[in-house]
């Protein structure tokens, strides 16, 4: 598989991802967020990406983001290096 169809395939686990824990929650899903670590200073280690749920609310709340919990953040750490390096199987939901 090459690196664009693994980006891809990354891509929709994280949409199929936020759409199911949107529901879990009870929220209209909008969107998926990825917010990336600033680089890193010398000598540090780089920052880990973190992945949030933007969602809608019914009533006052209106919208907002909610950040996935550990066992998707897990699952979407492992996806993201399948997708950058290729190693190992497809990540499922």
């Amino acid at each position: 598989m090459t690196p664009v169809r693994r980006r891809a395939a990354f891509d929709r686990l994280l949409v199929k991802l936020a759409k199911k824990c949107a529901k879990r929650l009870g929220l209209a899903y909008a969107g998926t967020v990825r917010k990336l670590p600033p680089p890193p200073l010398p000598g540090e280690k780089p920052g880990v990406a973190r992945y949030y749920l933007n969602a809608a609310a019914a009533g006052p709340k209106g919208a907002g983001l909610v950040e996935l919990g550990r066992t998707a953040d897990a699952a979407l750490r492992a996806a993201a290096k399948w997708a950058e390096t290729g190693e190992g199987r497809k990540p499922a939901i």
